[in-house]
């Protein structure tokens, strides 16, 4: 057997990449979303503007479909569309990482993009796990070094109330002249809550408190943090897991919150006024993001869910995982509305538009169709309580998205879209719901279909529902339903990449 020494780990990696990238099974694939060339994508990490290019990272196993192996793996793009598949960019090589280079995040300094990411060292045995805090630095984006004097975080850092195995996922960003650092972690209680650290030159850290915590009320571990200034909020997002159902809310076994608020860097203290879930749908974790050089704050998420099936790994297709769409994000009235970047736009071809269309009963509509498509629609419920679209419809298939007035409710139904997406939850359920205003008695949605994904904007982006779905290739047709009669207006187009 082989020893792998140090430095062959990347070009190992690397190497297996180039060589068995053309063995993926091509089923599924999206045509406008990231997604691993090969092998296994959850996270996105280092999501970053960096000389003038928007550049993500994102967990990464090349050799297997599943979690394992944990490196870096590296996109970037000029534009927010058309992204350039890089050299995974960091392995894990050391000691310190051995088991896994984990999420983490990135920032420029002096000229130089920096990462800061968890090296997670497991040899067996939960007493043995330790989760560290590391650094590697570029001087031109693309080649990273690891610091020598790793980690810059370790368990001597931590408060006495935290738990060692469970402390990671660093979000790194800059207030004043000082660096911070949140990163999540797990309380002795067995709760989850935000670790608050500060650096002068992101290499010597210093902690500075638990900024919050929630007391065994909100979730076990909290992971994938991210802080960020909105119109004078600090914005807090992280990732619960194991967050009990509320209502419609939280109906996956892991979680996506916003917490709009104030962190009073005096008492180092995160001052919380409300918590909502980020998106509606089965599939969204570990979102981050950044600011870029028109000031705008961009999100991006994993578009698949843990402890879920994930149908390429079953049937051998030799990759898993994709992220949604790029989203810039904007508080309005102490809600945090999501919108599509204004770049997608390029994509679409051959629009098809329809005006004041009757819909009674079932219809469909000459060109109105496809598994890679924008569609953007205002219904008019009239005197209808009930309207549903079936996407993808086709071979006893369909994924539907049905609004009732009387309820209020929009429901996204995914039991027919081809595959059994079940999972570990205690209820495993085929809709997700959530409540929707009609505004003017108007439904506004604007729904991105990509193969496998679904992602649904209401009413201009004050909620969202992100999904995965499989159905047949030939499973293209769209249907509209109404109980009485509704007004349709609606445009589509082909999504087309260069």
């Amino acid at each position: 057997m082989s020893v792998i020494v140090k430095e062959d780990k990347l070009k190992q990696a690397n190497s297996y990449v180039k060589n068995n990238r053309e063995k993926v099974d091509n089923t599924y694939r999206q045509k406008y979303h990231i997604m691993p060339p090969i092998g296994w994508m959850n996270d996105p990490n280092g999501f970053s503007y960096y000389n003038g290019e928007y550049h993500l990272f994102y967990q990464y196993n090349p050799y297997s479909s599943m979690w394992g192996s944990i490196h870096w793996a590296h996109v970037k793009s000029k534009d927010l569309v058309n992204w350039e598949y890089l050299d995974i960019a960091i392995a894990p090589d050391e000691a310190y990482d051995i088991s896994g280079c984990f999420s983490g995040s990135a920032i420029e300094k002096d000229g130089k993009l920096y990462l800061m990411y968890t090296g997670n060292q497991d040899p067996g045995g939960f007493e043995n796990l330790r989760q560290v805090q590391c650094i590697a630095v570029s001087e031109d984006g693309i080649n990273f070094t690891k610091y020598e004097n790793n980690p810059v975080i370790d368990s001597t850092k931590l408060p006495k109330e935290a738990i060692i195995q469970d402390f990671r996922d660093p979000k790194v960003y800059k207030k004043g002249d000082k660096y911070y650092s949140v990163i999540g972690s797990r309380n002795l209680d067995d709760s989850g809550q935000i670790l608050l650290y500060s650096s002068d030159d992101l290499l010597n850290w210093n902690y500075e408190g638990n900024i919050l915590q929630s007391n065994n009320e909100f979730a076990k571990m909290w992971e994938c943090p991210d802080l960020f200034e909105l119109d004078n909020k600090d914005i807090l997002i992280m990732s619960p897991q194991f967050l009990e159902p509320r209502g419609n809310k939280y109906w996956n076994l892991h979680s996506s919150s916003y917490m709009i608020g104030n962190l009073d860097y005096k008492n180092n203290k995160y001052n919380l006024e409300k918590v909502e879930e980020i998106d509606y749908g089965f599939d969204f974790y570990a979102p981050q993001t950044l600011i870029d050089n028109k000031g705008r704050r961009i999100m991006i998420a994993w578009m698949q869910m843990w402890d879920r099936k994930f149908p390429t790994n079953e049937l051998g297709h030799n990759w898993a995982g994709c992220m949604t769409i790029p989203r810039e994000l904007k508080l309005v009235d102490d809600k945090l509305y999501q919108l599509p970047v204004e770049e997608l736009k390029v994509l679409r071809k051959n629009e098809v538009s329809y005006k004041d269309i009757n819909i009674k009963d079932n219809k469909s509509l000459e060109g109105i169709k496809g598994q890679c498509i924008e569609l953007e629609l205002e219904v008019d419920m009239k005197n209808s309580n009930e309207f549903e679209i079936l996407l993808m419809k086709g071979n006893n298939q369909e994924t539907s998205i049905k609004y009732n007035k009387i309820d209020e409710l929009l429901v996204f139904d995914r039991s027919k879209n081809g595959k059994a997406l079940g999972g570990g939850e205690k209820e495993v359920r085929t809709y997700r719901q959530t409540e929707a205003n009609l505004i003017d008695n108007k439904l506004k949605l604007n729904i991105f279909i990509d193969r496998m994904s679904v992602e649904i904007f209401i009413n201009d982006g004050i909620k969202t529902m992100s999904s995965t779905v499989y159905p047949d290739k030939d499973s293209d047709n769209i249907e509209f339903y109404c109980d009485k009669e509704a007004i349709l207006d609606i445009k589509k187009w082909d999504m087309e990449v260069k």
